[in-house]
Parts: C-alpha cells; structure tokens; sequence
C-alpha cells in the first residue's frame, strides 16, 4: 500500500481523474468524491495526509468542508489545498489563513505537484 493518503474534492470528472493520476506517482492512494457530503464523509473515514478541495462543490461547498475539518479535534491538522476556479473574494481571504496553500484553475500538473511536494515528499 502506497505511504500517503489524498483525498480529492473535485466534481468535474476529468480534472479529478487528472489529479488522480498525478498524486499516484508519488505514490499515494486517492480517495474522490464529486460532491461535499460524499467528500466530507471520506475525509473523516480515511483521514488523509492532504485533502484536495475544489470550493464549488454540489451538496457541502468547500468553505463549508474547510470549516468542518478545522472544527474537528481529529481532522484539524490535515493540510487542504483548495482548488478554485472563482477569484478569492475579500471576505474569503481570511478563510484561507486556515489552509495549506491554493490554486487556481486552470493550473499545471506543475504547480500541483509543487503543492504537494512539502506534504507527501519521502521521509528522509
């Protein structure tokens, strides 16, 4: 089994299935959910070393899964990396104190794999 465990927030499909494909090289299992409800429960039944999260999701947004990670003692140190295709509006800017980093769509497999290096790099 793969030393690291992602899991993805994403509902377009494709661009899931392309983050997919990138964090297994690592290697990392990948856990997916297209919808907040669905991705919320992931999180808490896999507690991954990262969580990829989209903020437009159906069901649970992204502020609202951000909130309920933060808020829970189990989950609160799990870093997220928050996907977005919409500008960070000023009132959202000190939401973003609570993640790891963002970015924006449309990024580069690059600037992913950056973002992930600091959490799923090897221990040396």
């Amino acid at each position: 089994m793969p030393p690291h465990t992602v899991v993805c927030l994403e509902d377009d499909l494709d661009l899931a299935r392309l983050i997919e494909l990138t964090v297994r090289a690592w290697p990392a299992t990948v856990y997916l959910a297209h919808d907040g409800i669905r991705g919320l429960d992931l999180i808490r039944a896999q507690k991954p070393d990262v969580i990829l999260l989209d903020l437009g999701l159906p069901g649970l947004n992204g502020w609202e899964i951000c909130a309920a990670v933060k808020n829970d003692p189990d989950l609160c140190d799990i870093p997220i990396i928050v996907l977005t295709a919409v500008p960070i509006e000023i009132q959202e800017r000190s939401a973003l104190s609570q993640v790891f980093d963002y970015l924006v769509k449309p990024f580069s497999l690059g600037h992913l794999r950056t973002a992930l290096e600091p959490v799923l790099r090897p221990a040396s």
